[in-house]
């Protein structure tokens, strides 16, 4: 009898719990992100990404990028390193579709991002580029100028004097490196940065050329002209290395020879930007009157700006308006140039070529040779 009671009870504390209402689960709010924290995270991913990458685990760093995407789809880095993923698992459809998204959305306005998708574009850019299609020499080059420009440092200088010397443009590759050089202290940067001036000399067939430039600076006239003769005796119709070989033999007193070669420049069409820019100065600079040409010198510089829109560009570009006469346009130019940041001397140059063309004057550089004093007579 006593076992149907336990039973009973038993049975009834069980009825009891069968009629409870079962317990409601607790619903867990989800966690929204502000667009900001969004981007932040899929910033992350693609760092995990990239460490997949380097690790050649290609389809996991494509997974990972997709994911990053999702949650920051503006920053074009991101879409460029997956479309490289996507090249290495032979998927070029998806990479090409990747590539031209990221080449339209442009650049970041975060300057971290901005600098990964300016590498990022130069990569695609470049000769060296994973597809033809979106290789560009002169859009490689004005991104590179742009990378310099959000961050001056000296590897993105040595990635713009890369790009500069695959168009050929050995001498705006020495002098970008030659700028970085004299503004760097650290040791490794400096050997580095001579290295690659080094390396630019001897692949170039203007090596010699470039070395003449910088003896020049040094007002070692007859040596510079030593070095533009090698040039020329393997390419005699380099326009560029013509003109500053003129103007190293006007230096060392040989005026004659100095127009044998400014003549022969002249008829030249001149092939490169070097060639362009050089002969543009002689033309708007130069004192031998029968070679100056404010025409010509407007329409090479206008072209050479098209090539790469430097300080230094500018300045001959105001030069040559004002050897056309129109002073107002030169003075124009000018302030243009001064807007673009320019260094140190090239602001003393611009602003003594402002004081000139503000008294209609036209430049004339100065080709005469120095004066040397005369040893004591005998």
């Amino acid at each position: 009898m006593k076992y149907i009671r336990y039973a009973f009870v038993i049975f009834l504390g069980m009825a009891v719990l069968w009629a409870e209402e079962p317990p409601k689960e607790e619903k867990k709010e989800e966690v929204k992100l502000d667009p900001a924290e969004q981007v932040k995270l899929g910033r992350g991913m693609a760092f995990q990404a990239y460490s997949a990458e380097q690790q050649e685990a290609w389809s996991a760093a494509k997974d990972l990028y997709t994911a990053a995407l999702a949650k920051a789809p503006e920053i074009p880095w991101i879409r460029i390193r997956r479309g490289f993923c996507e090249m290495k698992l032979q998927d070029e459809t998806a990479a090409q579709a990747d590539f031209a998204k990221a080449i339209s959305q442009g650049v970041s306005t975060d300057k971290s991002d901005a600098a990964n998708d300016l590498q990022g574009l130069i990569s695609l850019r470049s000769r060296s580029g994973p597809l033809a299609e979106f290789r560009d020499r002169k859009a490689a080059i004005a991104l590179s100028r742009r990378l310099v420009e959000v961050d001056r440092n000296t590897d993105n200088v040595l990635l713009e004097a890369a790009c500069l010397a695959e168009s050929e443009q050995y001498l705006r590759a020495q002098e970008v490196l030659l700028a970085r050089l004299k503004e760097v202290e650290n040791a490794d940067e400096k050997t580095r940065l001579q290295a690659a001036v080094e390396t630019f000399r001897n692949q170039s067939k203007f090596g010699p050329a470039l070395e003449g430039l910088e003896l020049e600076k040094e007002a070692k006239y007859l040596e510079a002209m030593d070095r533009y003769t090698l040039v020329l005796d393997q390419s005699p119709e380099t326009a560029w290395v013509l003109v500053r070989r003129a103007f190293c033999l006007a230096k060392t007193g040989d005026p004659a020879g100095a127009k044998a070669d400014l003549r022969r420049a002249m008829r030249l069409m001149p092939e490169t930007a070097t060639d362009r820019i050089t002969v543009a100065w002689a033309k708007a600079n130069c004192p031998f009157l029968e070679f100056r040409d404010g025409a010509g010198a407007v329409s090479l510089a206008k072209r050479a700006i098209q090539d790469e829109p430097v300080v230094q560009t500018y300045g001959i570009l105001a030069s040559g308006y004002a050897e056309l006469g129109d002073f107002r346009k030169a003075q124009e130019t000018v302030m243009l140039a001064l807007s673009k940041s320019p260094t140190e001397p090239e602001k003393k140059e611009l602003q003594k070529k402002l004081a000139l063309f503000r008294d209609k004057k036209p430049e004339m550089d100065d080709w005469a040779p120095r004066a040397t004093p005369m040893g004591p007579s005998l």
